[in-house]
């Protein structure tokens, strides 16, 4: 029950309008530039260093200084229903604090006007996450692996597009990474309340491109049930004709491309090698290759809740369209005419098939080669990629609630042989895995000082889970 008189419940008021009236402080965050790479731009290991610098238009108050550096991931979902609610998440997944001593010679405990107070501050960019980021169910413990692997930024709106040096963007803003260095002032709690008062509460934005110290985990797959390396095609004559033979092209295993941190100014490159397979049904000609073509395909996967395992265009939850999303881009990146393929003749000896004969015994039957033929024809060709670099991209990564992937989209068009004399085609979808490597010995330079002297700079403070809102 409400034992407050009018008068005191004015004075209260007008107590807590002086309070919040008083000017705030001001809080610039200033970063020190970066001798090489992007502006504002870190990898693995970088040093994040700066002041914050404070100033005040008359007496202030100050009990707390935070400075943090920060990682969060916010994933909004639309869901079509009557009330066209939003599902939408945020997680903290890093957050590093730096010690800010207090006393006569640093901060004191009322800030004076005219003065201006200049706090250093130094974060490392971590290669790993702190165990507690990851405390959802996973599939496998590769899984759990890359959750805990640092996630690039991405679509971070505090960055601004307009000179978007990566393709970092998400056309639909749904889900967003982003880090900051921040900063609270605070002071005691306001009149009438346990509450504390947040003097300034502000941040600035970086860009965070972590890179690949060592080569995927051997099992960390990166073909999905949406990938197909390999493709068979029957190749006919025409309408009620008989079948020319079988063509069977597959993709050999593709390396991760590495793009180098500052990204590589040529854009990054690699190749893909397609092993081509005929086997005729009747006395024919393998095909000619005519032209090939190569697409490069951008895929974001985001969700309110913790994958359990990796993402795929084929997840139930995405199909439904609950508490899944997902968008995909193409780019075409070439696209050129083919010369004559040598074609190399086997010989094939054929299956051994088993019948049985008229006293029960099990012979060999030779005479019934595999797909009718007892010859085939191989062929191998190389297909460069170029990544140009206004498509150099973040790198391939999968955390709690956010996943991106490529693929390349390849296509093969060719003539089937004389008389027939028709054009066919194949497509063949190929993983490829993006990972950023150093490109001087900046890294293990870095990584050898921070075991020494980044410990006593920064603390780890456990990050909260994820919260969810409907």
């Amino acid at each position: 029950m409400d034992t407050m008189t009018p008068q005191s419940r004015l004075h209260r008021a007008l107590n807590l309008l002086k309070y919040i009236s008083k000017p705030s402080p001001i809080v610039t965050i200033e970063l020190d530039k970066n001798t090489y790479g992007l502006e504002n731009a870190y990898t693995t290991f970088d040093r994040i260093q700066g002041t914050v610098i404070i100033t005040v238009d008359s007496e202030t108050p100050l009990e707390n200084i935070s400075i943090t550096f920060e990682g969060t991931a916010k994933v909004s979902i639309g869901r079509e229903t009557c009330t066209l609610s939003n599902t939408e998440a945020t997680q903290t997944f890093l957050q590093l604090k730096q010690p800010v001593t207090r006393g006569i010679d640093s901060v004191p405990k009322i800030l004076q006007p005219g003065c201006s107070y200049k706090l250093p501050f130094t974060f490392v960019v971590p290669q790993y996450l702190p165990c507690q980021s990851c405390n959802h169910n996973i599939s496998c413990s590769d899984l759990k692996q890359a959750h805990l692997q640092l996630p690039p930024t991405l679509d971070d709106p505090k960055l601004g597009h307009g000179k978007r040096p990566t393709l970092d963007y998400v056309s639909s803003g749904k889900c967003h990474i982003s880090y900051r260095v921040r900063v609270v002032l605070s002071k005691g709690s306001i009149p009438g309340t346990t509450r504390r008062t947040r003097l300034v509460d502000c941040a600035k934005s970086v860009r965070v491109l972590p890179i690949s110290m060592h080569a995927p985990h051997p099992g960390l797959p990166i073909v999905s049930s949406d990938t197909y390396t390999q493709m068979e095609q029957s190749l006919s004559q025409g309408f009620a004709q008989p079948g020319l033979g079988e063509l069977i092209t597959e993709a050999s295993h593709i390396p991760p491309i590495s793009l180098h941190y500052p990204i590589d100014k040529d854009g990054a490159h690699t190749a893909v090698r397609l092993n081509l397979r005929f086997n005729p049904t009747i006395d024919a000609a393998p095909p000619q290759l005519k032209k090939a073509s190569a697409k490069f395909q951008i895929s974001t996967f985001y969700s309110p809740v913790p994958w359990e395992d990796y993402p795929s265009w084929t997840d139930r939850g995405l199909v439904n369209g609950w508490d899944r999303g997902a968008f995909t881009d193409t780019f075409p990146i070439m696209a050129f005419s083919m010369g004559s393929v040598q074609w190399v003749k086997h010989q094939d000896m054929g299956d051994e098939h088993r019948i049985q004969g008229h006293d029960g015994e099990s012979l060999s039957d030779h005479t019934a080669p595999r797909n009718g033929s007892r010859s085939y024809y191989t062929a191998s060709i190389v297909l460069p990629i170029v990544l140009p670099p206004r498509m150099t991209s973040i790198p391939t990564f999968h955390s709690c609630l956010i996943s991106r992937t490529y693929n390349i989209n390849l296509r093969l068009s060719f003539h089937t042989p004389k008389p027939a004399l028709q054009t066919a085609s194949t497509t063949i979808k190929v993983p490829l895995m993006l990972q950023y490597v150093s490109n001087n010995h900046h890294t293990s330079l870095v990584h050898e000082e921070s075991d020494a002297s980044d410990s006593t700079v920064m603390n780890v403070l456990p990050p909260p889970e994820y919260t969810a809102t409907a």
